[in-house]
């Protein structure tokens, strides 16, 4: 499943592996029914990280925020397939483009927020 170029999983390598398992799998792919697994499966995995975070377990926080990544390329391959939206990994692209605009400001620790008509 690795990039061959750099030997690194992409996301788009991950939203490829998922839309193959749910099919090698027999998992439904209806929109309905695929959306209300992969949003609970997303929450369940979100949950993990917190309570790994929590209970200072540091050994579990990879797989689980691994799990997280998973889930969330999931629900974009849904939106994806169903909405006709942008692929994930453009949108991704594009809002590291917009967090390198913004500037911090130490004195009270917060982020300014520049107009932008895709990331409100």
């Amino acid at each position: 499943m690795k990039n061959e170029i750099n030997n690194q999983v992409t996301i788009s390598d991950i939203q490829n592996w998922e839309k193959s398992f749910v099919k090698r799998k027999g998992i439904s792919e209806k929109e309905e029914t695929a959306t209300k697994i992969a949003i609970c499966k997303l929450v369940e995995e979100v949950g993990k990280v917190s309570k790994a975070l929590i209970e200072n377990n540091w050994d579990e926080i990879q797989a689980e925020i691994a799990d997280v990544i998973i889930f969330s390329c999931k629900m974009a391959n849904i939106a994806e397939k169903f909405h006709n939206v942008d692929k994930l990994s453009d949108v991704i692209s594009r809002k590291i483009d917009y967090c390198e605009t913004r500037k911090y400001d130490s004195s009270i620790k917060k982020f300014d927020k520049p107009r932008n008509n895709e990331f409100k």
